[in-house]
């Protein structure tokens, strides 16, 4: 059985035998044809005519072709192609194929599904890749020196029928391709090459146009490729700015390099700033963009320079560095010749400069007055620094600030600055962070950019004058002083209801305090004290202090605080910051009078030798619970006493209670002498004096006496009225009652 493509090939050498002697026949006529054609996959005839078989590719803008089926040997012509579907459907095969002709399928059955006995697919040229290269990547620009290698590359989908045919124009236009290709100048297959040498060209802008060789040169087909060949000396370096702060980021570009190329862009270690350390050094340059390599140069123990090794892409190479750890001066830039590192310094290219300026400073917070003790937010700006550390100054010297409060002095102190260059600590005591501000006094305070301390701690926690000032650093003025304290006990009418009101609230202020202490003394010895928290605005409150155990009688209460050192009294075991809630409560068990502990207390905090000790007392009494009615006058007359007020006028009742109007309400009952109900007024609402008042409506009452009757739920009180027709008036003034 025989195979149909060997039968196929052994059918295209007898016809290509044929073909050869048709050839014969007409001489040399058809070797021009015959040169512009891929004689690999296809041929022509006896009339110039290229052969193509059934089920092949023919492209837009071929023409002469000549459509036989090997197999058969038989003969189409274009026409007798129809295409097969979409809008070519039904529509003949032309001949030259135009160049827009529809693409698709084209049979002699045209639509019809049965195979007609030819067919063939046109299909749209295209040079897919057109490019010149120089060790199989892509350039556009080279030194003239080194372009005497190079390739014209093509990739393109109509190998089958033709190559491409490359023509070299200089920078006038002039066609310079037999000087610059040596052999041929086409590419025959898809993916291949051809040499091209430039070397021996002048510098300048140079043209490879890519094109078929044959009959696909129409404009859609048609590529052009770019390079540009330069002298050595054009490789050259730039920065993207003139100017930049120092510690923001600068891009470079080397320009004028050949693809692929490798150079070395370095700092001198004379533009690093002073006790740089190596680690900080070799971040100068930042491995982004097309940086392959960082780092640092060394030699005995010192630094020399700082380098990145850049590998050109196309003809430029970009960088970038951070100034963060060079000089605030006129820094350079160099770019050396292709080498590894270290570079050799006799082969520099090109160099540039900037300038680094330092960057602004700023502290925004602590400044102006401090309260001792208190809790301040530290931030302020720092353009060129990655962290800042914040000193105090008194007299000539400046102590660094312990932010993070745990008794070292180290780099744990320092705040580091973010992206948008701001830096912040939250809540610092400045008291515990620095002894200088622990007293009253002006005082400076200062920021200043780590960056430009000494490497070792014991030479940066102080800071001369001169260091601070030779630093990139800011100052400002600070005013500490002393913190004051406020207090209010809420009691009503100077009493607590003892059992039904047993706890009582007590507010204030403490400046530059994080607690204060508050202790209730009674008359027979009872105590009770507790702590309670002071709020970021230095206010305090604490509800429903309990002073169940405190006998009925006398007491006083206090708050006190330990003020500008933070500590009670002389810092004594027994009554320090630690201790004194649970010494105070200790008294209760004792056998000390009010007055032995209330003496007790100031003699160990206020009035102990050179105390600054703050504290705020009030005196009130525990009492049972306590109501009166004082007054009952009528609305338009007010008057001391009980009055007799005219039937239709508005009475007035006011009395006083020593409840608490959070925890009592009092009701107030017009009641006959029979102990009937005929009005009832009621209130929550009374001050700290603890005085009440209600109003009632006289209008359906007659005249007679009365009963007013208060009631809080634990005591009452009641009075008798008179209810009178018209009240008169006496020459002095004075309600006499009845006319």
């Amino acid at each position: 059985m025989t195979n149909d493509n060997t039968r196929k090939k052994a059918n295209a050498v007898f016809f290509s035998a044929l073909m050869v002697i048709s050839m014969v026949a007409v001489g040399f006529a058809a070797a021009p044809a015959a040169a512009a054609i891929n004689e690999e996959n296809r041929f022509t005839n006896g009339q110039d005519e290229v052969v193509v078989d059934t089920g092949e590719v023919v492209f837009q803008g071929e023409e002469n072709l000549n459509f036989t089926n090997f197999e058969t040997e038989e003969t189409y012509t274009a026409s007798e192609l129809e295409g097969t579907s979409g809008n070519r459907e039904g529509t003949p095969l032309q001949m030259p194929i135009p160049t827009d002709e529809e693409t698709g399928t084209y049979d002699v059955n045209g639509a019809d599904e049965d195979d007609g006995g030819f067919s063939v697919t046109v299909v749209e040229p295209r040079i897919t890749t057109s490019e010149v290269r120089l060790d199989e990547s892509d350039i556009s620009q080279i030194a003239t020196s080194r372009a005497d290698n190079l390739q014209v590359f093509a990739e393109f989908n109509f190998d089958e029928a033709e190559g491409v045919a490359v023509t070299v124009e200089d920078p006038s236009g002039s066609d310079i391709t037999g000087e610059v290709i040596d052999g041929t100048d086409v590419i025959s297959d898809s993916g291949t090459s051809v040499d091209l040498d430039l070397s021996t060209e002048d510098a300048g802008e140079y043209t490879v146009i890519f094109e078929g060789n044959n009959n696909l040169d129409q404009d859609d087909v048609i590529e052009e490729y770019t390079i540009t060949t330069t002298s050595q000396d054009s490789v050259s370096i730039e920065t993207a700015e003139d100017g930049v702060t120092q510690g923001d980021n600068v891009e470079y570009t080397v320009s004028g390099g050949t693809n692929g190329d490798v150079h070395t862009v370095t700092v001198d270690a004379n533009d690093f700033r002073d006790e740089i350390t190596s680690g900080d050094a070799e971040d100068i340059f930042r491995n982004v963009e097309d940086v392959v390599d960082t780092g640092v140069e060394e030699s005995d123990g010192s630094l020399d320079y700082a380098y990145a090794t850049v590998e050109i892409d196309g003809t430029t190479a970009v960088g970038s560095l951070n100034t963060a750890g060079l000089d605030d001066s006129t820094v350079d830039l160099n770019v050396y010749d292709v080498s590894d590192s270290p570079p050799d310094t006799s082969e520099l290219l090109d160099d540039t400069s900037f300038e680094v300026e330092e960057g602004e400073l700023t502290l925004d917070s602590p400044t102006g007055d401090y309260t001792i003790g208190s809790e301040v937010d530290i931030n302020g700006s720092a353009q060129s620094a990655d962290e800042v550390a914040i000193y105090a100054r008194d007299n000539n010297e400046w102590e660094l600030l312990n932010v993070n409060d745990d008794d070292a002095l180290d780099e744990n102190d320092f705040i580091s600055v973010d992206s948008d260059d701001s830096f912040e600590e939250e809540d610092v005591n400045l008291r515990e962070a620095s002894n200088i501000l622990a007293f009253e006094g002006n005082y400076g305070i200062g920021a200043v950019d780590v960056a430009d301390l000494p490497d070792d701690a014991e030479n940066f926690d102080t800071l001369s004058n001169s260091d601070f000032s030779s630093a990139s650093s800011t100052r400002e003025t600070i005013t500490a002083q002393s913190g004051d304290l406020t207090a209010n006990f809420a009691t009503v009418n100077g009493q607590i209801a003892d059992e039904v009101d047993d706890d009582i609230d007590v507010s204030g202020t403490a400046t530059g305090q994080d607690n204060v202490v508050v202790a209730f003394v009674g008359q027979r010895g009872d105590t009770y004290a507790q702590e309670i928290s002071v709020d970021d605005d230095s206010t305090f409150e604490e509800e429903d202090i309990p002073l169940g155990d405190i006998s009925q009688g006398p007491v006083t209460g206090h708050v006190l605080s330990p003020a500008r050192d933070g500590e009670f009294g002389d810092g004594d075991s027994d009554w320090n910051t630690e201790n004194i809630v649970n010494t105070i409560n200790g008294f209760s068990t004792s056998s000390s009078t009010g007055d032995q502990i209330r003496s007790s207390i100031l003699s160990n905090t206020v009035d102990e030798t050179a105390s600054d000790d703050l504290i705020v007392s009030t005196s009130f009494r525990i009492n049972d619970p306590t109501l009166s009615i004082n007054n009952v006058y009528p609305e338009s007359t007010e008057a001391d006493g009980l009055n007799p007020v005219a039937v239709g006028e508005t009475v007035v009742v006011e009395g006083d209670t020593n409840r608490q109007p959070d925890n009592a309400a009092i009701t107030v009952e017009l009641l006959t002498q029979d102990e009937n109900s005929l009005q009832t007024a009621s209130t929550d609402q009374w001050g700290s004096d603890g005085q009440f008042n209600v109003t009632m409506d006289t209008s359906d009452l007659e005249t007679g006496s009365y009963i007013i009757e208060a009631d809080d739920g634990e005591s009452t009180d009641r009075v008798n009225i008179e209810i009178v027709e018209e009240r008169q008036q006496a020459d002095n003034g004075t309600d006499t009652g009845d006319d």
